[in-house]
């Protein structure tokens, strides 16, 4: 845990706020096609703040198993960085209702290979959750310098379908992301024991959005 407030010093997130209301510096990727949606699996979610939106499992989204929101991202092995994060997340059904099947997100770093990594460096993800009604997160997690050697660093955004033996329940999940930032923090006053992770859970938004790229085949049935 950290004894003191970390000074911010760098950031290597490019447009995390997405204030422009665009997806500059941010690649997307279906299905692992790559940004070749032309219908709503990413849209640009407004007011009072533009945010990253992903949308799955619609009648107006392409992806049949997931939709990814990535941006590449360099770490530099002598300083310390932490990720902050605003997640919303929301389904058009919930464990209320009959036939429910949770869709799902991963919050994790990948290296180029369709692996996915989490904090510390070990295989794994930094965060998921199934998505059954309305929710926010907001991650901070202190970040393990080994990511730091991997050549082809990614922070990644993926939003799944969720399938059981007959199919997935069609009905749309989304995911919102907003106030992206991996920043250096300077080792004055500083003491980090483990990466260490603060979630805040409460109500989310509506809307339609969720992915996580595995580049390997899924689909509905």
């Amino acid at each position: 845990m950290l004894n003191t407030a970390p000074q911010a010093v760098a950031g290597v997130i490019a447009n995390g706020d997405f204030a422009d209301c665009s997806y500059s510096g941010w690649a997307k990727d279906t299905d692992g096609f790559g940004d070749v949606s032309v219908m709503d699996d990413f849209t640009i979610a407004s007011g009072p703040d533009c945010a990253a939106q992903l949308l799955v499992d619609a009648g107006n989204t392409e992806a049949w198993f997931a939709n990814t929101l990535f941006q590449n991202i360099a770490l530099n092995s002598s300083e310390q960085y932490r990720l902050n994060v605003d997640l919303s997340v929301g389904s058009e059904l919930s464990s209320a209702d009959n036939g429910f099947i949770a869709d799902y997100f991963v919050v994790a770093f990948g290296d180029g290979s369709g692996r996915y990594f989490g904090e510390n460096g070990q295989p794994g993800n930094v965060f998921s959750a199934d998505i059954d009604g309305n929710s926010r997160y907001s991650l901070d997690i202190m970040l393990d310098n080994t990511l730091s050697s991997f050549a082809d660093l990614t922070l990644e955004f993926q939003l799944l379908i969720g399938f059981d033996e007959f199919g997935s329940d069609l009905a749309g999940s989304f995911l919102q992301v907003d106030n992206v930032s991996v920043t250096a923090i300077s080792d004055d006053n500083v003491t980090v024991s483990a990466p260490s992770q603060a979630l805040l859970l409460g109500l989310g938004l509506a809307g339609l959005a969720l992915v996580n790229r595995q580049r390997s085949a899924g689909g509905r049935q």
